[in-house]
């Protein structure tokens, strides 16, 4: 087994030890993410939010009454994009960049392939995967790649919807769920296991559809990546259903490596292999984006017994320098110039990084009470918006559009 093999005791260990140094090593000191925005400014922000929300409703509510639908979507596309443009320091539009680069296209391919697959498949689920497209469309073109979907893309990104929700069910026992594991497991390694059940057989075909683009004796990376999220999501079982101290369990190494192994096997999709600087810049993405999904669910988790680096903590210290080194893990690691360093790169890590910054405002802004006063006030002076809002604002997009609503829009965006 190749990754396994990579760097003495195995690329994966290997990178995760690395990046836990690096966590451990870096300051827990406020860092700015930006200038400061005026009390007037946030306000003004706040109007254009609501102007731009109800307006958009408006307009998506005529496409649905079959007016003319090639104006209405350049009206929804204008919307947007000056929304857009009042509130982004950029110089030139993000819409324009992805739709010009083909996400839109793939968005509506995506959808239709999703509906030929499983008729049944939940609108949620559909979006929930949609979001993986993008990273690995992301990663697509970090290599300036042509951006497309493949059978690999679709089936991963489609594999994770079927099989987390089956695994986060807490009406599912852990018994229940390491049995499945153990047939998901066959069949990433290409042994002969029979689904049980519709749910398994859909993640069957998958597999296999990944097998048709990727030939294991050419490919045996890309499997290897796929086995090491596996064992990760394994892993992870461990974090359920008890209340654990620091220290009791490693947390924080089944995080990394659940979050790491995710983004890497998205890399691995798309490129076939990778050179370890590569993989270890997909690992410590994964690692971002799980450490913010940590955060953003930290009320459910805690409710849960569910055990990540924050829902551990809270309520017996405030969060404020965890989320410190957070935001100085980012910053040191889209600051790299070393590693995809095409003009489209660059623009590509710096979206990454102002939207990592907005999740994780958004993040604080529903969990003040497990930080400082103090911390709040420094978070909500570089905030677009006033964080008392920022913690309404999901809440109104959610009432106003449904989940077909916003798979609506990403297909008006084609």
């Amino acid at each position: 087994m190749y990754l396994l093999k990579i760097g003495g005791e195995g690329l994966i260990n290997n990178l995760k030890q690395d990046y836990i140094s690096i966590w451990w090593n870096t300051f827990s000191i406020f860092d700015n993410v930006g200038g400061t925005v005026s009390l007037a400014e946030k306000i003004r922000n706040e109007k254009r939010i609501e102007r731009f929300r109800k307006n958009l409703f408006k307009t998506l509510k005529q496409v649905s009454d079959n007016a003319d639908q090639k104006i209405l979507k350049i009206q929804i596309l204008n919307q947007i994009k000056d929304m857009e443009s009042s509130l982004s320091s950029y110089d030139t539009s993000l819409i324009d960049f992805f739709i010009e680069n083909g996400y839109g296209n793939i968005t509506e391919k995506f959808i239709s392939q999703v509906k030929e697959f499983d008729a049944h498949v939940d609108v949620y689920d559909i979006f929930q995967a949609i979001r993986n497209v993008w990273i690995m469309n992301s990663i697509q073109l970090l290599y300036d790649m042509e951006v497309k979907l493949t059978p690999s893309i679709f089936a991963y990104s489609m594999l994770y919807p079927y099989s987390d929700n089956y695994l986060d069910d807490s009406n599912i026992s852990i018994i229940d769920k390491m049995e499945f594991n153990n047939r998901f497991r066959c069949w990433l390694m290409g042994e002969t296991e029979y689904p049980l059940n519709n749910r398994e057989q859909q993640i069957y075909n998958l597999v296999k559809m990944i097998e048709e683009e990727f030939d294991r004796e050419i490919y045996p990376e890309v499997f290897e990546s796929l086995l090491a999220i596996h064992k990760a999501q394994e892993q992870s079982l461990m974090q359920q259903k008890e209340d654990t101290l620091p220290y009791e369990r490693d947390i924080l190494g089944i995080s990394f490596e659940k979050g790491g192994t995710s983004v890497l096997a998205d890399a691995y999709l798309v490129r076939g292999n990778l050179e370890v600087t590569e993989a270890s810049f997909m690992f410590c993405y994964g690692i971002i984006l799980q450490i913010i999904d940590d955060l953003q669910d930290l009320e459910e988790d805690s409710k849960n017994k569910h055990m990540t680096l924050f829902s551990q903590l809270q309520n017996r210290y405030e969060l404020d320098r965890l989320i410190n080194k957070l935001i100085n893990l980012i910053n040191n690691f889209f600051d790299k110039e070393d590693i995809y360093i095409s003009n489209k790169a660059i623009t590509l890590k710096k979206v990454i990084r102002d939207c990592s910054y907005i999740m994780i405002f958004e993040a604080v802004s529903k969990n003040k009470g497990y930080f400082s006063k103090e911390y709040i006030n420094r978070i909500e002076s570089q905030s677009l918006v006033r964080l008392s809002y920022l913690k309404k604002v999901k809440k109104k997009f959610q009432r106003t559009f449904s989940s077909e609503d916003i798979i609506k829009i990403c297909t008006v965006l084609a």
